[in-house]
């Protein structure tokens, strides 16, 4: 037994031996490098010139493709610093060259939206038709153009609908938090807000917050100029609407045009029920019933939500 104990204790000293020599060797590799790096003249980041004193302080490599510089942590955090000075020059023209592009695709994504809206007119939001629609472009400067539906009283104008077109940059979130800011719960005032870009500037966070999207006064639009794709939450009843005004590739839609989707004929007329009617607004069939009563342009039938389309 004594042999057998001497043996066990032979064995772990041997074990702790031999950790301490992997964990001394470990030691010298790091040391090692440290003076490897050093002999290569790359204890100063290329980015910013600091002194780094020890491999640990290296994040990655420069982005430029078969650069090999070092780039160090500090700079590496910030996204656009992960060059290092000879490569980010170019990275900037890249960068100057894509914000050209979008700037470009919103301008003319800009014309688009002024065109269409005055000329097939815009006549209804979320609470239903909306009586001699004008439509009024309050900016067009780029970053902050807007366009405004009103409805035309006899001294007065209040608006409906606004559309808002904003260039799909890293502050989109700002734009989306001005935007419900601006949202006046008692007021009728609908927001649009469609944010252009290219198909290799929009990112997939931009797209997810796109589809999933959600809120009674506002839709969320991501426009893909290159691809033709108009991007929202296809589950919001009012962004589905809207987004034959916005896209490109689809014909805009009128109140008069709603009615006829909906109508069936009966008896040789046309009747539109406020049941199937409320599920394009989100509305509940009394409160559709409401609002095809205030339109002017149905004759109600008695004692039931049904409407007859007139001719």
């Amino acid at each position: 037994m004594a042999n057998e104990k001497e043996l066990l204790d032979e064995i772990e000293s041997t074990k702790k031996r031999l950790r301490d020599e992997i964990k001394e060797k470990e030691k010298e590799a790091d040391e090692r490098l440290d003076e490897i790096l050093s002999k290569r003249k790359m204890q100063f980041c290329p980015r910013c010139g600091r002194k780094i004193s020890s491999r640990m302080d290296w994040a990655g490599k420069c982005l430029h493709d078969g650069c090999e510089e070092l780039i160090c942590s500090q700079c590496w955090s910030a996204e656009e610093k992960r060059y290092c000075k000879k490569h980010d020059k170019d990275y900037r023209k890249r960068e100057e060259a894509t914000q050209d592009d979008i700037k470009n695709l919103t301008l003319n994504y800009m014309e688009f939206a002024e065109y269409r809206l005055k000329k097939f007119r815009l006549d209804w939001n979320h609470e239903g038709f909306i009586k001699k629609a004008k439509i009024s472009r309050q900016k067009k400067k780029y970053g902050e153009f807007e366009m405004v539906v009103y409805e035309k009283k006899f001294l007065s104008r209040k608006p409906k609908v606004r559309i808002l077109v904003r260039p799909l940059t890293e502050a989109f979130q700002e734009e989306i938090n001005s935007a419900l800011e601006n949202v006046d719960g008692k007021n009728e005032i609908y927001t649009n807000l469609v944010f252009i870009g290219g198909s290799a500037s929009i990112g997939q966070k931009a797209l997810r917050l796109a589809n999933e999207f959600s809120n009674k006064k506002v839709s969320l639009f991501v426009m893909d100029m290159e691809s033709g794709k108009l991007n929202f939450n296809a589950r919001e009843a009012l962004a589905d609407k809207y987004s034959c005004w916005l896209d490109p590739t689809k014909m805009p839609v009128t109140f008069a045009n709603l009615l006829k989707q909906v109508s069936e004929s009966v008896a040789g007329k046309k009747i539109v029920y406020a049941k199937k009617f409320g599920e394009q607004f989100g509305k509940t069939e009394g409160e559709a019933a409401d609002i095809l009563r205030k339109s002017g342009m149905l004759e109600e039938a008695k004692g039931t939500n049904s409407f007859i389309l007139k001719e």
